[in-house]
């Protein structure tokens, strides 16, 4: 590491060890990798499960990690006070993991007492008083998490207590920082590809629990039957060592060291927001991008914790390796910004590249190419930053007695400031000042937090900036950041698939949660984007079931008056909606504030729908209202992205299908869209079944590339003589007719199955799996499904395809007889029309 030459190295202090206590070393690095591990399995599980009860809105995830890390600086100071008073502080750190693991498995428990409150809160205070909301919501939160999170914040202390020898206390605090962060990548990984897509959350949560009671056993096991469990060697053999000094401890920079470390904890997770957020639009954001981009920057802690950590206590003057190490990972941050910009193009050509070599293999393929971009760029800035915590652990302990506390109060301060990060990158500079700009303020945090360190260090004050190593690297920080303003700006679309990065950008908008951009095509194609990845575009072939995915539900409806639309996207379905006769009044829920402000630059396409006197707009997590109010409808329709994307999976689960149920009246109509593009066949026939068990009366209607599930609260039945009437209205027969759709036969001919051929069709697949909150089989398999084809699905359909005249009622012999050759001539064009151009 650059940086560490600034300084010479002291000799080593040699200080031997017994065999027996370099073996309990070893056993316990183990026992604090798994500790590592279970805590970020358990940090995922928990994160999911309050995302589920609060909704996934802009806030709710910022909520919750700030009340995770809230937990780890509380249980830090706490463990500041007692760690060093203690005896025997392995047998206390076995408790405290064998408590975390009994805890959660009780920690559903203790999130559902609070579900009747929280429905509470929530009708009365959500649009009145969301202040009060929000905070309802943190309490929780901080409630069922603060036990657990305070527990595992005072582990560290414990174990550096017990082991740290005098000299030694940089490379004992590093050793297990760095074999924890370790145990974390780990549980990222293991979570994230094997434990919750192969058994789900709750044995996922069992298996942790485990982990955790049986290291805490063996933690309580070494701690009473270790021989030298009460004293390290060194402190026995030195009486005075409780008063002496640790050389390179100065008393007047201790706090400057928490304060530089605690504004390192800010910046980290401030970056680590933005990072996702930046990397999110090119890698598409699926739950293993998310995985592999978290593995990167833990790989980089630990490693640069590991290194530093063998060689901190011969520094001399570590307050000015400190001060080097800020002022080198704001260079390496703002050099990031400036690599960025060639991300989309450079991972889209290794994606291609890799998935040719595999053969066709896209799953590899991403995760590679995923690792490699994420890997390369992020390394020099994560292990810099994984350096620092042995680096101020070293600077803020005084003597050997007292490694309990100075472990203790720089990990507090490190996650105090990560609280603050997290809300800061989430909350504020991303919705401020985007990605770009956001990359340079997180840098200058850096920067200014080592020239304050470099500044303390010897007590030279701004005498530091006549230093030529400073001064070199102030000015090639001040020449990227130049660079990175004078880059133009880029569309980002996922893999580039599209072509659409040299499009006319129409409409750019980054929030807490999305980046939406809305861009147009030089043949006058809008088109919808969200967080990179493409969602909707204005192409006759998207047109198609947009207005079916409106007027189809409300026709088998026999008198709509109160619907509600679940998503925004572009506004064709909600304006054609709006425009169906006889509604009263139309509830549109959309997560995404930015999407709404969009819609001032889509005056041509949805016609300034918003401005209809029908449409209520609430800004929510739709499985959230459906879930949490008690309004009825007529008719829903849900438009959800793609499943690939993480956290859209639990709007295909059974979980939330049954909370759309709850919403309708006795004879409402549901509608929900399926993609059929990029997905395998068993991930759709699971989205089908699972559809299927909550809404049994459903039928399937299908436009190229897109399905559309149609459900009725009683049985299934087409009233033909109505719905011949009703489509003669000017303006739904307009609408239909813009879609090639004259006549209720032709409309007809788009059901391609009804109740019992669905029966049918479900049960000659041998695999029941249904898409479930605790098994996200969808978010989970999707993925790796980009180069799936949807003619494989449809040829899957077409033997059990039929048109039940038993559910059409009141259609004449004639009618019936039109129908059968309009559904026929329609079944005969499935295949054919694969070889045809989309858009014809």
């Amino acid at each position: 590491m650059a940086t560490m030459n600034a300084v010479e190295l002291e000799p080593e202090v040699k200080v031997e060890e017994t065999r027996s206590e370099s073996k309990l070393l070893l056993l316990m690095g183990v026992v604090f990798f798994f500790s590592g591990l279970s805590s970020l399995i358990y940090e995922v599980v928990w994160m999911r499960r309050l995302s589920l009860f609060f909704g996934s809105d802009v806030y709710s995830a910022a909520l919750t990690l700030s009340a995770f890390m809230g937990g780890l600086t509380l249980g830090s100071l706490l463990a500041s006070k007692f760690a060093d008073r203690l005896k025997r502080p392995l047998v206390w750190y076995g408790l405290l993991e064998i408590s975390i693991g009994i805890y959660a498995l009780l920690f559903p428990t203790f999130l559902n007492i609070f579900s009747g409150e929280y429905r509470t809160i929530y009708q009365t205070f959500f649009s009145t008083a969301p202040w009060l909301y929000n905070a309802f919501r943190i309490l929780v939160a901080s409630v069922t998490l603060i036990i657990p999170t305070t527990m595992m914040g005072s582990t560290l202390p414990l174990v550096v207590k017990r082991f740290a020898q005098r000299r030694r206390i940089g490379k004992y605090s590093g050793f297990f920082y760095s074999i924890n962060t370790f145990g974390a990548l780990a549980g990222v990984l293991g979570v994230g590809f094997v434990l919750l897509p192969n058994i789900g959350i709750r044995t996922t949560t069992v298996l942790a629990c485990c982990v955790n009671v049986t290291i805490g056993l063996l933690a309580v096991g070494f701690g009473l039957f270790s021989s030298e469990e009460d004293e390290p060697q060194e402190v026995v053999k030195t009486a005075s060592a409780s008063e002496t000094v640790e050389p390179g401890y100065d008393s007047t920079l201790e706090k400057a060291g928490l304060i530089g470390i605690g504004l390192s904890g800010l910046a980290a997770l401030a970056l680590e927001v933005v990072w996702m957020r930046i990397l999110t639009q090119s890698f598409s954001g699926a739950v293993y991008s998310f995985s592999i981009m978290l593995a990167c920057f833990l790989f980089g802690i630990y490693y640069g914790s590991k290194k530093v950590a063998d060689v901190i206590d011969r520094y001399p003057d570590p307050m000015r390796l400190f001060g080097f190490l800020e002022l080198s990972i704001g260079l390496a941050v703002a050099l990031l910004e400036v690599l960025t910009y060639f991300v989309p193009r450079f991972f889209s050509n290794l994606l291609w590249l890799l998935t040719a070599v595999s053969k066709g293999h896209f799953g590899f393929a991403c995760t590679a190419a995923e690792f490699v971009v994420s890997g390369f760029l992020i390394a020099t800035p994560t292990i810099l930053m994984g350096a620092t915590f042995p680096v101020a652990v070293k600077i803020c302990t005084p003597r050997i007695d007292l490694i309990g506390r100075g472990t203790a109060r720089v990990y507090a301060s490190n996650t105090a400031g990560a609280i603050v990060g997290a809300l800061l990158g989430g909350l504020i500079l991303l919705p401020a000042f985007g990605n770009r700009i956001s990359l340079l303020v997180i840098a200058g945090i850096f920067a200014a937090t080592g020239l304050y360190l470099l500044s303390r260090a010897q007590h030279r004050g701004w005498a530091i900036l006549k230093d030529p190593q400073i001064v070199t690297i102030m000015v090639v920080f001040a020449v990227f950041v130049v660079v990175t303003v004078l880059l133009p700006h880029q569309i980002v679309t996922n893999f580039y698939y599209a072509g659409n990065e040299k499009a006319n950008l129409i409409y750019h908008g980054e929030g807490i949660a999305h980046t939406i951009d809305i861009i147009r095509t030089d043949k006058n194609v809008t088109i919808m984007q969200v967080n990179g990845t493409l969602e909707a575009d204005t192409t006759y072939s998207q047109r198609r079931h947009f207005i079916l995915k409106a007027h189809l539900p409300l026709l088998l409806h026999p008198k709509p008056r109160e619907v509600a639309v679940v998503g925004l996207g572009l506004g064709i379905t909600l304006s054609t909606t709006n425009r169906h006769p006889g509604l009263d009044r139309i509830q549109l829920i959309e997560l995404s504030p930015e999407m709404v402000k969009a819609q001032s630059q889509l005056e041509d396409v949805s016609g300034g729908v918003l401005r209809s006197p029908k449409i209520k707009l609430r800004i929510d997590d739709g499985r959230n209202f459906m879930a949490m109010s008690d309004q009825q409808f007529d008719m829903i329709t849900a438009d959800p992205i793609h499943p690939r994307v993480s956290g859209v999976g639990y709007l295909y689960t059974k979980e939330y299908y049954e909370a759309l149920k709850g919403r309708l009246h006795p004879d409402g109509v549901v509608c929900q869209w399926m993609p059929m593009y990029r997905i395998s066949k068993k991930s759709f026939d699971v989205a089908f079944r699972t559809f299927v068990s909550v809404f049994p009366n459903a039928s399937f209607w299908y436009v190229r590339g897109h399905g559309l599930f149609v459900a009725t609260q009683g049985d299934f039945t087409v009233d033909y003589k109505d719905l011949e009437q009703r489509i003669q209205d000017p303006v739904i027969k307009a609408d239909l007719a813009s879609i090639n759709i004259n006549s209720a036969a032709q409309f007809m001919s788009y059901m391609l199955m009804g109740p019992d051929q669905i029966r049918a069709y479900l049960a000659a697949i041998p695999d029941k799996t249904i898409n479930t909150d605790d098994n996200a089989y969808l978010e989970y398999h999707t993925p790796f499904e980009f180069l799936e084809s949807t003619k494989t699905i449809v040829a899957g359909l077409i033997p059990y395809a039929g048109l039940d005249l038993n559910v059409i009622k009141n259609a004449s012999a004639d009618e019936s007889s039109q129908l059968v050759q309009e559904w026929n001539n329609r079944k005969a064009q499935l295949m054919p029309e694969f070889d045809s151009k989309l858009d014809e």
